[in-house]
């Protein structure tokens, strides 16, 4: 066979199999829908395709296949498999292409329509009044551990968090060329400005700095305007014209991990891999704090996280944040938490959510 006739060939055989796949995700979608329709009294609008089954997907891939494009392509399926469901109104903080636009891209894909929230309380707010479905803000550091004003705003709207996603926030500078050698004028967000302002004194001293709305606006000025760069986050694609990274991770912090939450007002729905976050504060008496985390020891309940900020405007006063693997609704838990709102001054649970990477086996109670 001659290459012309092996190209067609070849082509003829791409053409069945994308009719193939098509179909198998039309069939997907109408299960999900079915699927969905059984989730009463839950966060419908929830990933089918939860971590622990992607995580089997990633482990059952054959090489040359790239582990890592498992993910987004079975995120993007699941997303267009929920056409059958209207789409939820999603707020989100920051611009266009920041990361909390991401974060919530990521969750929920091409089946949402997405509005921006000036600030975390404004994005709760939307929710708690039922203008938007859903909710997506900055949730825990790893550099400062949990975000205790957000997380007692949560409890304060009795909103619940359903599902998680974790980003390594690195910002990068982008033009044309590639070259620092080129770059007279820099595009960027008022934040990304911020977090690069020292990078800027000391490698750009005579460039000018520009503060726009958001990435997508610095990428296409910087597209459009010669000797111009954009600070933008690690990946971002902005469509047309396309920019060269000059320099990576040019933040003055460097690398930052941040987990977002994801809020409903309805509870999610049991995974099998979840996780579930409480709020509580304890009367001031010796041992106080040993009884309530004992109630989870005794029934083998693994704690993932336990911290703790003092009450503003209460003296010496605690709140405690603690996250626990399992759902509200497993029977060991239930038992646990029934222990611990005996033992403590006030108890709110934040939300049962899955994993977005499900903990070893051996990590799980």
């Amino acid at each position: 066979m001659d290459e012309r006739k092996r190209l067609e060939e070849l082509r003829r055989q791409l053409t069945e199999l994308d009719q193939e796949i098509l179909r198998s995700i039309e069939r997907r979608a109408r299960i999900a829908h079915e699927f969905a329709k059984l989730r009463t009294g839950t966060a419908r609008f929830a990933p089918t395709a939860d971590a622990a089954h992607v995580q089997a997907l990633e482990r059952a891939v054959t090489p040359p296949f790239p582990q890592r494009a498992v993910r987004p392509i079975f995120v993007a399926i699941d997303a267009a498999s929920r056409a059958f469901e209207v789409a939820p109104r999603v707020a989100y903080l920051g611009a266009e292409g920041d990361y909390g636009w991401t974060a919530a891209h990521d969750h929920f894909g091409i089946g949402g329509e997405f509005v921006r929230a000036d600030s975390p309380l404004a994005a709760i707010e939307e929710v708690a009044r039922s203008r938007a479905d859903f909710a997506v803000v900055p949730y825990e550091s790893f550099k400062e551990g949990p975000i205790f004003p957000t997380i007692q705003a949560i409890g304060g709207a009795d909103l619940k968090v359903v599902g998680e996603r974790q980003l390594v926030q690195a910002l990068d500078l982008v033009n044309r060329t590639g070259s620092l050698a080129d770059v007279e004028r820099v595009y960027s967000s008022p934040q990304d400005h911020v977090a690069c302002v020292n990078y800027l004194e000391l490698q750009h001293p005579r460039a000018l700095v520009l503060d726009v709305r958001g990435p997508q606006a610095a990428w296409d000025l910087a597209a459009e305007n010669e000797g111009s760069a954009a600070i933008v986050p690690r990946g971002f694609a902005g469509g047309g014209q396309e920019l060269r990274v000059a320099r990576e991770n040019v933040g003055d912090e460097g690398e930052l991990r941040i987990r977002y939450a994801v809020l409903s007002r309805l509870p999610s729905p049991r995974s099998g891999h979840d996780a579930t976050a409480v709020l509580f504060s304890v009367h001031d008496r010796p041992g106080a704090l040993h009884d309530i985390l004992q109630h989870f020891k005794e029934r083998s309940c693994n704690l993932r996280r336990v911290h703790s900020r003092p009450v503003p405007g209460e003296g010496w006063d605690y709140v405690f944040y603690v996250e626990v693997s399992g759902h509200t609704t497993d029977r060991a838990l239930v038992a646990a938490l029934e222990g611990v709102k005996r033992e403590t001054k006030m108890l709110k649970i934040i939300g049962s959510f899955p994993l977005e990477r499900p903990d070893p086996p051996h990590e799980r109670a």
